[in-house]
């Protein structure tokens, strides 16, 4: 049987899904007597601090003091439920958590208008929740309700959706429908642009956000595909390279050509040229800016300028130019002046790190092979060295329980691969011994949850250490 894996399947892009405690965030507020608001800060505090059985217990105790009413104002003890119902579900009983929101939700909706803002809050953890259970579908269906109602609030551009968008993007591709997730992240551009003004700086988070995105996106495509993807690709890298440079005139625009805040979109930047691979030589000139900036600019420090150096030398190892040995030990020396700098460059240089392709935790097959047993961990073992130029070399199969072609493969990738190589004492030494465990699932199967905040929902997977 041959069976192929797959390297970034667009519906299992590597990013976040809502983190358990998001649904925190909509915890409601109703007005109550004195000793009750009391119990209900309690109750807050201690589920923002995880010490969710004794949130649990003082939320039952609030809920049972709030019984009267039921009959009397079914809102308020609607939210009190709703709030119940979230501190099951951030304590990671979600069916019964949902249950109980749904319920609490059916008290508001006894009194109150289909389209009031009173009910978001409940909406939106009925839909963290659903999102838990990974009932996607019906997940999207509580976002967009939620999103209708800032719609019919503040118009069709009402800045309260920008959030629910995000969750949006996520349920899209986690339904592996990653065209809808890219209309969702275009229409929260024009949101932002029709509540910040197109040249706001308040348009420098949205634009950061969206130029890592359509990158990330944009890399799941193989640069080898047909026409049609290969258009999609083209498309998502111009998007990327297109909100880094608005970023970047915004800030010359309003602190000049010289500024510090100009090193995160030159980084972002230099990223997306690296990963749409055709146009690599526009990355070295991002990053040799971002180092000109900060060596000129009094207000850098020294962990800035290291983290420069670093950058172009992670550059050029892809690029296989021999100068990033030198860039490296520059950039390993400046941080050997304190021991919190050498805890630093110990964190840069004590073991490679793989800079090109990116890691995939876990590779996809089509279909299970003929040899696996049910349940069983699909997976290659590989050992290998890194050279001082970052080149792997002597890649050795230890163990594997995948079809040859697949084990094959993966080899090629491992050697095409790039690091940043160790550095001992100053010098810059080849590392044996390294081993790489890499995962397979197949791809009928659903993606593994990932525990990532949603403060990183359209962030790169690439760590802020690394600039590919």
């Amino acid at each position: 049987m041959r069976v192929k894996f797959l390297v970034a399947p667009l519906m299992y892009i590597s990013f976040a899904i809502a983190g358990d405690q998001d649904a925190l965030d909509y915890v409601y507020s109703p007005d109550l007597p004195e000793d009750q608001q009391l119990l209900l800060d309690r109750i807050n505090i201690h589920a923002r601090n995880a010490e969710f059985d004794y949130a649990l217990t003082l939320s039952q105790t609030l809920l049972d003091d709030a019984e009267p009413l039921r009959t009397t104002q079914p809102t308020v003890y609607g939210q009190i439920l709703i709030n119940h119902g979230i501190m099951q579900s951030v304590s990671e009983d979600y069916a019964l958590g949902l249950s109980i929101i749904v319920r609490g939700l059916g008290f508001m909706e006894l009194q109150t208008n289909p389209f009031s803002e009173d009910l978001i809050n409940g909406i939106m953890a009925k839909a963290l929740t659903e999102l838990a259970l990974q009932q996607h579908v019906i997940a999207e269906d509580s976002f967009r309700r939620a999103q209708h109602i800032t719609h019919r609030q503040g118009g069709v551009y009402s800045e309260d959706q920008l959030v629910i968008l995000s969750y949006l993007t996520a349920t899209s591709l986690r339904q592996g429908n990653p065209l809808a997730a890219d209309q969702q992240q275009l229409f929260s551009l024009r949101v932002a642009e029709q509540v910040y003004g197109f040249n706001s700086l308040k348009m420098l988070p949205t634009l950061s956000r969206l130029g890592s995105y359509f990158a990330t996106r944009g890399s799941t495509i193989p640069a080898m595909v047909g026409p049609e993807l290969r258009l999609q690709r083209v498309t998502l890298f111009k998007h990327s390279i297109s909100m880094y440079d608005r970023a970047i005139t915004i800030i010359e625009q309003n602190y000049g050509e010289n500024d510090l805040r100009l090193i995160q979109p030159l980084r972002g930047l230099a990223s997306a040229r690296m990963l749409r691979l055709t146009s690599r030589k526009y990355a070295e000139q991002a990053l040799a800016r971002s180092l000109a900036i900060i060596e000129s600019n009094p207000d850098s420090d020294l962990s800035d300028r290291a983290q420069a150096l670093v950058d172009l030398g992670d550059y050029y190892v892809i690029s296989s130019d021999a100068r990033s040995m030198e860039i490296y030990k520059q950039a390993w020396e400046l941080l050997q002046v304190s021991s919190e700098s050498q805890r630093i460059a110990a964190g840069l240089f004590d073991t490679p790190v793989r800079l090109f392709p990116r890691n995939n935790p876990t590779l996809y097959l089509e279909r299970i092979p003929d040899s696996a047993e049910p349940g069983e961990e699909l997976f290659v073992d590989l050992e290998f060295g890194v050279t001082e130029q970052g080149r792997v070399h002597q890649v050795a199969v230890i163990e594997e329980n995948v079809p040859n072609e697949q084990v094959r493969l993966l080899r090629q990738r491992a050697r095409n691969s790039r690091y940043r190589p160790r550095i001992v004492d100053g010098e810059i030494v080849a590392t044996e011994g390294m081993v790489l465990h890499q995962s397979f699932r197949v791809i009928s199967e659903p993606p593994p949850e990932l525990p990532i905040d949603n403060d990183d929902l359209i962030e790169s997977t690439v760590p802020d250490d690394k600039v590919f």
